[in-house]
């Protein structure tokens, strides 16, 4: 369940824009590429002043270029063509504007537990003891999973995101009253956007090559929302809100060598 940091469904081919300015685009690239070579001419061909730079360590790619020469959009979507022609004109999944979307396991048993805590609570003959280690257990497996939570966020951004704070606020409060609302309320300032965040962004390109009387390859590039369920917050933003994405196509045409 749980998706590692920029990290997808690895049998499909997912291209991640982890960040753009006007002369260059960062991607994380969820397979390794093996002809450097030939995708960089794919990427560059009939540009002068494009330049790329594959980590392989780290499996990201960086592609400087003018924009005068070649628009953002242009290079985004030669560098996925490039991407689906070394593995053999597989679709590719395009994610922009990426934001971590999936909890990891942890989380989710720690909101297992906290559901227990609750249940067990509303028993008619629960133990005092007994409520209070589960308790215990459950508000140390929800600071297990926040700090765990921190420590990708920093890994990810260099920074961990503001909602931690209060989440840790919380935890004084729950040490002065062990009351499992208060772990709850750690856990949904903590977790709960990361259940609801939309994937109107993430997209699904499909290539289509055409040999010219020349001998050029032309690309057609077939670009629609990619409505694909990986994880529970997919799952539940196909449920509440796939009605408000349309699933249009926006066919782009590109010619590559």
């Amino acid at each position: 369940m749980f998706l590692k940091e920029f990290e997808y469904d690895m049998k499909k081919l997912t291209l991640i824009i982890l960040h753009k300015l006007p002369n260059r685009v960062r991607f994380k690239i969820s397979h390794d590429i093996a002809n450097t070579k030939k995708f960089f001419e794919t990427v560059k061909v009939e540009t002068k002043n494009t330049a790329l730079r594959y980590n392989q360590t780290i499996n990201t790619l960086l592609v400087t270029f003018e924009p005068e020469e070649i628009s953002i959009d242009e290079v985004i979507y030669r560098t996925a063509t490039a991407l689906s022609v070394e593995h053999g004109m597989t679709s590719v999944k395009l994610v922009e504007d990426f934001e971590e979307k999936s909890i990891d396991l942890l989380s989710v048993y720690s909101g297992a537990a906290i559901l227990l805590s609750f249940l067990y609570g509303l028993g008619k003959s629960k133990v005092e003891k007994l409520q209070i280690g589960i308790n215990n257990f459950t508000a140390g497996l929800t600071t297990a999973a926040i700090i765990e939570h921190a420590y990708r966020e920093t890994q990810r951004k260099g920074f961990f995101d503001i909602e931690i704070l209060p989440a840790l606020y919380l935890l004084k409060s729950y040490l002065a009253n062990r009351s499992v609302t208060a772990i709850a309320l750690m856990w949904f300032t903590t977790f709960g956007r990361h259940l609801v965040l939309n994937n109107f962004s993430n997209k699904e390109v499909r290539i289509y090559r055409l040999k010219a009387d020349n001998g050029k390859f032309h690309y057609v590039v077939d670009v629609k929302n990619d409505n694909s369920i990986e994880n529970l917050s997919d799952l539940i933003d196909h449920i509440f809100f796939n009605n408000r994405a349309g699933n249009e196509s926006d066919d782009k045409y590109i010619a590559l060598q």
